[in-house]
């Protein structure tokens, strides 16, 4: 597969998730669809970020992103729309096409769905300045 698909297929299965979890809210169904994607320890990782209180969602008026702590304290920058989390297994796996996604990728997307998330406010420049320290480090 290209890697333009893979991030198209992330978002259709995540969409499709969310839209099933939003019409019967089962989680059960929710986490055997998670498990028989992305995988059972995929899956339990990014779960254990968000029962830790990992996951929060950084809001303006204008946009949103959200940000991880991970398990060792290190903090990831993920944008809603995009398919991209800052830690080095989504540079070294999943660019290369060899994963779907990261923990802290999917930790964000469930927690969207799940809305289990912490909330911060911020302002747009404050937003702007995050994204710009957090993805102006990166190299490919």
């Amino acid at each position: 597969m290209t890697s333009r698909l893979l991030p198209a297929i992330v978002h259709e299965i995540l969409d499709n998730l969310k839209n099933d979890y939003e019409q019967r809210s089962c989680i059960e169904e929710l986490l055997l669809s998670l498990n028989s994607v992305f995988g059972s320890t995929l899956t339990e990782h990014a779960l254990e970020l968000i029962d830790d209180g990992s996951v929060f969602l950084i809001v303006s008026h204008l946009r949103s992103i959200l940000q991880i702590v991970g398990s060792r304290g290190d903090i990831y920058t993920i944008m809603e729309t995009a398919n991209f989390c800052t830690c080095n297994f989504f540079k070294h796996q999943v660019l290369k096409d060899k994963a779907l996604c990261c923990k802290h990728f999917l930790a964000a997307k469930v927690a969207l769905i799940l809305r289990s998330f912490k909330t911060k406010n911020e302002t747009p420049e404050g937003i702007t300045s995050i994204m710009i320290s957090a993805y102006s480090n990166q190299e490919f």
